[in-house]
């Protein structure tokens, strides 16, 4: 097995359907997701958050796909090329409005590379963060799982344990959950080159019932943003904690590459 990591991300993408905001038009969701003031906090946010943690990875060995709109405004594009130019394998993927799989699968197989077998795909969104190990298990995890069921089936790899950051005018708060569904930051499909699923072929919350699926339930992985933008509901599955300050800073200084100070002072 000659296994290629790639993660994708969607970044603003103006897509035909897949969000809640799609109902609305593709006109009004162009001038929603290009609005400067919004693509400011979001670039905001992909700084603190997403990009340190993609740099940060004990394994940096895979390809990242920034997905964007071929309409993309030209500064904000220009910008986002600067900021994922220090990553070892990272490429903006420009598309006109597809759907959600069309779109990303796009993307994936733009990347692909010759030599790889397998294909471990893996969604993150521009506002959250991976833990600093999550490429590492993923490559370690992913192939005991596939093995474990029916040849060249795809199998799904993620991790449900970690930190929310809600952001609001009144203060920032982070917290710990254990989801009980599958979440999508860090969520990884391993499956040979040319099959027809990827990890963007279905919701993510619902994996579990087409794949087999193994959900790492005791290290903290990700930490996930709730703020205005959010086109999800952006709610917890399953049991939300409290964390003492001290803890919540040891789990930060031991599994990302984030301090407390900075993402409790983060805008909302």
């Amino acid at each position: 097995m000659r296994l290629q990591v790639i993660v994708v991300i969607r970044f603003s993408y103006l897509a035909e359907i897949g969000f809640r905001l799609s109902r609305q038009g593709l006109d009004t969701v162009r001038a929603t997701l290009y609005d400067s003031t919004r693509l400011e906090r979001r670039f905001q946010l992909f700084e603190a958050l997403t990009l340190p943690s993609l740099l940060g990875q004990t394994d940096p060995d895979f390809t990242l796909a920034v997905l964007i709109g071929e309409d993309f405004p030209a500064e904000f594009r220009v910008r986002l090329e600067q900021m994922i130019a220090p990553l070892h394998d990272a490429r903006l993927v420009a598309l006109p409005p597809y759907n959600n799989y069309r779109s990303t699968k796009l993307a994936i197989e733009s990347c692909r590379k010759d030599s790889a077998t397998h294909l471990l795909t893996l969604r993150l969104d521009d506002d959250d963060a991976l833990g600093c190990d999550v490429i590492e298990a993923q490559k370690r995890i992913a192939p005991v799982v596939a093995g474990v069921g029916p040849e060249d089936a795809p199998a799904v790899i993620c991790f449900n344990n970690g930190l929310f950051l809600e952001l609001s005018d009144s203060g920032n708060r982070l917290y710990g959950v254990i989801e009980k569904l599958p979440l999508g930051i860090g969520m990884g499909m391993i499956a040979p080159v040319g099959a027809r699923p990827t990890i963007f072929s279905t919701d993510h919350r619902r994996v579990h019932t087409r794949w087999n699926t193994y959900t790492e339930a005791l290290t903290p992985r990700f930490i996930r943003t709730v703020h205005r933008d959010n086109d999800s509901g952006a709610v917890a599955s399953g049991e939300q904690f409290d964390i003492p300050p001290d803890e919540i800073e040891a789990i930060l200084q031991r599994h990302f590459l984030h301090d407390s100070a900075t993402l409790l002072g983060l805008p909302a």
